[in-house]
């Protein structure tokens, strides 16, 4: 009886407190032990990261989160309860004022929390919105959190284009990953029950879009998604062993992948890659690192991707061996 009675007094001080929002000369109360925690957990999270302990803290470069709400969304999957997300906005102007911009951040933060995405709002504005965006990314951040993955939508405009793949060679500069996602107009990510990786090994590319795959699949909207691992050769021969290894690999991974060698037998990749993941709800490509010659190898990544799901071409760039991570996960398990 003194037990239950001394739980309802705590309760009623602490509702009694919760409707006054007790404030003292220095803030609220409740904010000032947030910040406390806060600064506690960057002191001793400062350093070199362990990348057994790898997340994807994501920003998004959404613009108008309502235009974009299919970047928002994908990003929520990757990092719901798993790493941080920021939703960022670069204006094409450098004539707004930081009242508008703060005024912009509170809008954007309301809608999303309505729409059930916590995370952390930044409005920018800049003469040019890709020199913007970089300048953005190495700026943002505090301490050792920054975001190290960066998720953007396809260049629409064809004449900045070449400005758009800069932007991209700049992010990768800056050992930030890339997550170009392609939508498939009207279709979006389908029913969320099929999600295709093409494999071109165990390399940075690779391991992070095992990584990514997984991640979703963990998430609410993915849950028991299926991860097609997909591969194709061109001889029966050269897939045998392929395909043996692959299966290898899948089953040390421990994370209910299936994979499928295909022999394209002179076949155009691109036309095995269509007819292959036409039933995906989302395919995953890993891209080469920016070079000189970048805007047209990325034009061909955008008639690759003509005719297919919504695609997410990945680019990694982080010093972090994410084979070796996919590993240390599945042991783990």
């Amino acid at each position: 009886v003194a037990t239950i009675v001394a739980a309802v007094i705590v309760c009623t001080i602490f509702l009694w407190l919760e409707r006054r929002e007790i404030t003292t000369a220095w803030g609220d109360v409740r904010r000032g032990i947030w910040m406390a925690v806060t600064r506690a957990g960057l002191l001793h999270i400062d350093g070199a990261p362990d990348p057994r302990n790898w997340r994807p803290h994501l920003l998004v470069l959404s613009g108008a989160p309502t235009k974009r709400w299919h970047l928002i969304e994908l990003a929520s999957a990757l990092t719901h309860n798993r790493g941080l997300l920021s939703v960022c906005t670069v204006l094409s102007t450098d004539r707004v004022t930081p009242d508008r911009r703060y005024g912009m951040e509170d809008t954007i933060r309301e809608y999303l929390l309505q729409r059930g995405v916590p995370s952390l709002v930044r409005v920018v504005n800049a003469s040019d919105p890709f020199i913007g965006a970089e300048q953005l990314i190495s700026a943002y951040g505090l301490g050792s959190v920054v975001p190290n993955t960066v998720l953007v939508g396809d260049s629409e405009t064809a004449k900045r284009r070449s400005e758009y793949c800069a932007m991209i060679a700049g992010f990768h500069r800056a050992q930030r990953n890339v997550l170009i996602v392609h939508d498939a107009p009207g279709r979006g990510v389908g029913e969320r029950r099929r999600i295709d990786v093409w494999w071109g090994g165990l390399n940075q590319n690779g391991g992070l879009m095992m990584i990514l795959a997984h991640l979703l699949r963990s998430s609410g909207e993915w849950r028991d998604a299926e991860v097609v691992l997909k591969m194709a050769l061109p001889s029966d021969t050269a897939a045998a062993g392929v395909r043996e290894n692959l299966t290898d690999l899948v089953a040390r991974s421990r994370m209910g992948v299936h994979c499928d060698v295909l022999v394209t037998n002179g076949r155009p990749f691109d036309d095995v890659l269509r007819e292959s993941s036409a039933g995906a709800d989302l395919v995953m490509i890993g891209i080469a690192e920016p070079d000189h010659d970048f805007d047209r190898y990325y034009e061909k990544l955008r008639r690759r991707a003509s005719g297919l799901p919504t695609t997410m071409f990945v680019l990694a760039a982080e010093d972090v061996a994410f084979g070796e991570v996919l590993v240390e996960r599945a042991q783990a398990a």
